[in-house]
């Protein structure tokens, strides 16, 4: 890690950031942002990147810090190695920092702007610095101080969609559900596609390598694959858009599908028993529990997915391990029934030269269990697979 001097303005590489003192700025970037190349260039003085970088270090400095690291310069973007260490690194970066300074360069306390305005609030890679620093101070424009996080919980969580007990550290990112870190992410922007996905392991204790240009649809995809591979929470699947009866795969194709899942949590004494999944040539690998469901049960948008398919004769509703947040009952898995309000996903087969593989068809809404299952029949069960159509 690489580290800049609050004094010198001289760069000192650390091995052990963990046990380093350091503080760590939180910004947008503008247009006159400074490089590590070009940190040294005279002509770089007169930047607003620069000054921005002498502002925060005099900050730093009169709160007892020596070092202090900021994205704009402290990683040698040239070097295709240290930007992919850096960026799998950097949630723990922010949470090893001692402070985060956030730097809002679009509001001002002199003017009285809205502070929740701020594009800071709108940028995918601010979340995760968000979550993971555990004291972070709040600075306009121009370094005047606005209060620091706990202070601020309410305006950051009615913004942000955060739950406040997220923001004051009463709860861990990782109490909350797959669904739940997504659709935080849901309405945020990056400058690069990829950078939707990238900005976002850390938020879920995963890391892969960095291949800019293969675009934000593979990203994503290649995120969600991680997950499971950590994580058995099915909220991951709970996503849903109107595309009514369009035929979609089990992963979402970007954090935007989310945005309506922020009170989807694991049901953690489910009826509902799995192997792990793996993804295979002909998709997602699972073992299904679910009920059948006959065709002409169906409204006919989702009836028109199986077109004139006249092997299809039924689709597979499957419940999924979660659930949203039901204000009546606080334990809504005390049953040993499914829940009512569990989530699920609805499968048509596809005829071909396999068994047993199926495709996801897009709802119109999120209750498909409370409107289409069958409380007098049986669960089923059988190993499927589920495909993943290509973007």
């Amino acid at each position: 890690m690489r580290l800049l001097n609050t004094k010198t303005l001289e760069f000192v590489e650390i091995v052990r950031p963990e046990e380093f003192k350091y503080a760590i700025l939180s910004h947008t970037w503008g247009e006159e942002e400074v490089s590590f190349e070009d940190f040294r260039k005279s002509e770089s003085k007169r930047l607003q990147g620069y000054k921005k970088i002498e502002a925060f270090c005099a900050q730093a400095q009169i709160d007892g810090f020596d070092h202090v690291w900021i994205d704009t310069c402290c990683i040698d973007k040239k070097s295709s190695a240290e930007l992919s260490e850096a960026i799998n690194s950097m949630y723990k970066w922010y949470s090893w920092a001692k402070i985060c300074y956030v730097h809002f360069s679009d509001f001002s306390l002199a003017t009285d702007d809205i502070m929740r305005r701020s594009r800071w609030f709108t940028r995918g890679w601010t979340l995760q610095e968000l979550l993971a620093s555990r004291q972070i101070l709040f600075y306009d424009q121009h370094w005047h101080y606005i209060g620091n996080k706990i202070e601020l919980a309410v305006t950051i969580a009615c913004q942000s969609g955060i739950e406040e007990s997220y923001i004051e550290g009463k709860k861990t990112v990782r109490e909350a559900s797959v669904a739940a870190r997504m659709s935080w992410a849901s309405k945020r922007q990056t400058s690069r596609p990829e950078d939707q996905a990238y900005c976002l392991m850390g938020l879920y204790k995963v890391n892969m390598p960095l291949l800019y240009g293969e675009g934000g649809f593979k990203a994503f995809q290649r995120l969600q694959h991680e997950i499971i591979k950590v994580s058995e929470d099915e909220s991951l699947f709970a996503w849903y858009e109107h595309k009514v009866g369009a035929r979609s795969g089990v992963f979402a194709s970007s954090p935007l599908a989310f945005w309506r899942c922020g009170d989807i949590e694991p049901v953690m004494r489910s009826p509902i028993q799995r192997s792990p999944y793996s993804i295979t040539s002909r998709g997602l690998s699972i073992d299904a529990t679910y009920q059948p469901v006959p065709l002409s049960r169906l409204p006919n948008h989702f009836r028109r997915c199986a077109g004139a398919d006249t092997k299809v004769t039924e689709f597979l509703l499957l419940p999924l391990k979660c659930a949203r947040k039901d204000p009546q009952n606080s334990d809504p898995t005390s049953s040993r029934k499914v829940p009512r309000n569990i989530s699920a996903i609805l499968l048509m087969p596809i005829t071909g030269d396999y068994d047993n593989v199926f495709v996801r068809v897009l709802p119109h809404e999120n209750k498909l269990w409370e409107r289409f299952s069958n409380p007098k029949e049986n669960l089923q069960h059988r190993k499927i697979f589920i495909q993943q159509p290509s973007n």
